[in-house]
């Protein structure tokens, strides 16, 4: 192995030299079928420099020949290609990079000359034993650093070593993200970083990313920024429009040109739907980051891997995280949930959603819950999704309203984006629950007579037009509740499909919750609180809390007329509450 290791080594030194400057002598001799026939005046590149070197014997020729076969026999290459590893192992060695011209310098000859080589030069770079190289001119090469390890180790080749068997789309966003680091630090310019990433691209053409990505027949540039964007959500990143921008373009107008296409939400990739702008930080740089579909055309099959470790998230309340609890409705308000909660049994629903599109009808399911405070809307909704197996999607909606004119509208229109989203990942599709709806869903406003800003008023009115569109074309199971009826405009309420009261329960009823909420009371003291006092479910459970602190603080539970105490001090209105009755 020592001996082919010396052998081999020797054996590029010596052609490298005995071939530098030697015009197309030794060219026609190793592979004559590949050179042009030229007037011997016209095939020295440089004849002063020609005349002053050696004419070669024929023994020497010969040598030479048997030798280079050597070569292409070790590295299972042609004659012809073998030609031109001299010439890398001679620039590698002086710590050089080289591109196609320096292969017919190095021979001093003519480009017409070697031309026919170039096809053999450019099947070396497809088969990876010529690399790009990451440093200087876009068009510049390394000798592969493996084939070299190979030659210098005395190791025997194999071509399997010129191709990394784990390569994969996730290593060459990285690759293209570190010439734009590169390009970032001035090591290369913005042209050569171009010229880099398509280079990259030719050599791992196998790809199917790769493949897919230009299909789509966008700018070299406009890939770079696609595959940059790839390299950032791997590593759990959103991109930062002006960072970015600074790192890719060495010039301010290139960077001010993307970066307001991108912020103007005009650019090709948002377009395309495959990137998105995020809402804007005033204390931060904007950012884009990947959509769904931009992720699928990255991830493929990995995709969904990806997507569930963010399946479970703050976003949707699953079924078994709802604590169970007993409700109590009038006869009438119970008949109604019923028929609503029946509705969204698994088997029930996907034929009731199928009847709908054979009719032409909206395939959403949509309820309003509305009444006073405390009546149990909302608890009532979590209820029927534990009952019907679904995740809630509880809606912030504080969060959808920002101060920020223009990004509420993208907010909420993000809102149903990944609700439709979470309705294809999950086995049932889960509920979206609008709590205090009438924050959003409130009369629209008279842009010309407004005692506010007007602009305030369009924002408020282009959401409300994104939420009935949305609600027009859910494919789902959407519930609003809301305290105030009276502020819903008249354009939401002809859209849901439930209008659902609840009122204050009746004194049944509230017997009912205050023996389930303090099981020690006896139904006599359960009866004469729930005559007494017209309370809500929710300012009875106000009192139990209570309850339970005097219990704290004492070491013993209140009795009854402790508890009507606690009652008479519930209500709001600056007086103790007496209960029922006329009062004078």
């Amino acid at each position: 192995m020592k001996k082919e290791k010396e052998d081999m080594l020797q054996m590029l030194s010596f052609l490298a030299l005995r071939m530098e400057n030697s015009g197309t002598r030794l060219i026609e001799a190793i592979a004559p079928e590949t050179t042009m026939r030229l007037d011997p005046a016209l095939t020295r590149e440089n004849r002063r420099i020609a005349d002053m070197q050696p004419t070669l014997t024929e023994v020497e020729v010969k040598d030479v020949v048997k030798r280079v076969k050597k070569v292409a026999a070790y590295f299972d290459i042609t004659p012809a290609q073998a030609l031109m590893i001299p010439v890398a192992f001679s620039h590698k060695i002086q710590d050089e990079t080289f591109d196609w011209d320096d292969m017919r310098r190095f021979y001093d000859v003519k480009s017409m000359v070697m031309l026919p080589l170039k096809k053999m030069f450019d099947q070396l770079v497809a088969d990876k034993y010529f690399v790009p190289s990451s440093r200087r001119r876009s068009s510049d090469y390394d000798i592969n650093p493996s084939l070299l390890d190979a030659v210098m180790n005395g190791d025997k080749f194999d071509r399997s070593i010129l191709h990394d068997p784990d390569y994969d789309r996730y290593k060459f966003v990285n690759e293209v993200s570190d010439l734009i680091e590169k390009r970032s630090d001035e090591e290369i310019r913005t042209c050569v970083l171009f010229d880099k990433v398509f280079d990259l691209e030719q050599q791992h053409k196998d790809l199917a990313f790769v493949q897919n990505v230009q299909k789509l027949n966008l700018d070299i540039e406009v890939r770079t920024l696609l595959y940059e964007m790839c390299d950032d959500f791997l590593a759990g990143d959103e991109t930062g429009v002006a960072c970015t921008m600074k790192d890719m373009y060495e010039h301010p107008s290139s960077r001010f040109r993307v970066a307001k296409a991108l912020k103007e939400e005009r650019h090709i990739l948002q377009k395309l739907e495959y990137v998105e702008l995020l809402p804007d930080n005033m204390f931060s740089d904007s950012h884009i980051t990947l959509t769904e579909k931009g992720k699928k055309v990255f991830l493929e099959d990995d995709f969904e891997l990806f997507d569930a470790t963010k399946r479970k998230n703050q976003n949707l309340i699953y079924p078994d995280k709802i604590a169970e609890k007993p409700m109590f409705y009038d006869k009438e308000l119970e008949r109604q949930l019923n028929l609503f909660r029946q509705n969204l049994e698994a088997d029930k629903f996907a034929d009731l959603q199928k009847r709908m599109a054979d009719n032409a009808l909206p395939k959403g399911v949509i309820a309003l819950f509305h009444g006073l405070p405390g009546t149990g809307k909302t608890e009532t909704a979590m209820q029927i999704a534990k009952a019907t197996g679904r995740a809630i999607c509880h809606v912030d909606i504080s969060a959808a309203k920002t101060c920020w004119y223009g990004e509420s509208q993208k907010l909420v229109k993000r809102i149903f984006t990944d609700y439709a989203r979470m309705c294809e990942k999950e086995k049932l599709k889960p509920i979206l629950l609008f709590n205090e709806a009438d924050a959003l869903f409130s009369n629209r406003q008279n842009i010309n007579n407004t005692s506010g800003s007007s602009s305030v008023a369009q924002t408020e009115n282009a959401i409300q037009n994104i939420i009935l569109e949305e609600m027009e074309k859910l494919d789902g199971i959407m519930i609003a509740t809301t305290n105030m009826i009276d502020n819903l405009d008249s354009a939401f309420a002809r859209r849901f499909l439930f209008k659902i009261k609840f009122g204050q329960p009746t004194v049944e009823a509230k017997k009912a919750i205050w023996h389930t909420k303090l099981d020690w009371l006896s139904e006599d003291d359960c009866g004469k609180l729930a005559a007494k006092f017209d309370f809500s479910g929710g300012e009875i459970d106000n009192i139990v809390r209570k309850v339970m602190m005097e219990e704290v603080l004492n070491g013993a539970r209140p009795d009854l007329a402790g508890i009507e105490e606690l009652c008479r001090y519930e209500k709001i209105d600056g007086k103790k509450d007496g209960g029922i009755g006329f009062k004078r």
